[in-house]
């Protein structure tokens, strides 16, 4: 009896680490830098964000597209800069894309926002008016969020 529920732990902890991680990309198309605030669920370990200049359409949207660039030599390497121990804060330039990736959770993040003026506009989330943002959910666990004009 004891062997099958120790099994039976075994196994539903290999389902859990074996979830895929949520994708999220995050592009800024504003004609000025944009400070964005990341807030996870619990503790991870982040280091440098990987920012691309050009990108495919959102539908062909993955890793592998930011790989390519990055080999391309039209990505660069961002330091985060900490906030506490589950938050952070990067600088997103005009016409870049970011992909957040915290960690192998299905989804880690508790808020991702930036301002518009004295507007708190939430990322991923459909926010109002003075929050001109088109968010799309991909294919799998992916999803981006294309901040406007």
């Amino acid at each position: 009896m004891k062997n099958t529920i120790l099994k039976l732990l075994a196994f539903s902890g290999s389902i859990v680490s074996c979830a895929p991680a949520h994708t999220l990309f995050v592009k800024n198309n504003t004609a000025e830098r944009i400070e964005v605030v990341v807030e996870l669920k619990e503790k991870a370990p982040i280091g440098d964000l990987l920012i691309c200049k050009e990108l495919v359409p959102d539908e062909k949207l993955e890793h592998k597209a930011f790989m390519e660039y990055s080999k391309e030599g039209k990505c660069y390497q961002q330091k985060i800069t900490t906030i506490s121990k589950t938050s952070y804060k990067f600088n997103l330039p005009q016409n870049y894309t970011v992909n957040i990736v915290p960690n192998n959770s299905v989804y880690p993040f508790q808020n991702i926002y930036y301002f518009a003026g004295e507007k708190k506009c939430f990322i991923n989330v459909e926010n109002g008016p003075d929050c001109k943002q088109k968010t799309n959910r991909l294919p799998g666990m992916v999803s981006s969020t294309e901040i406007l004009e």
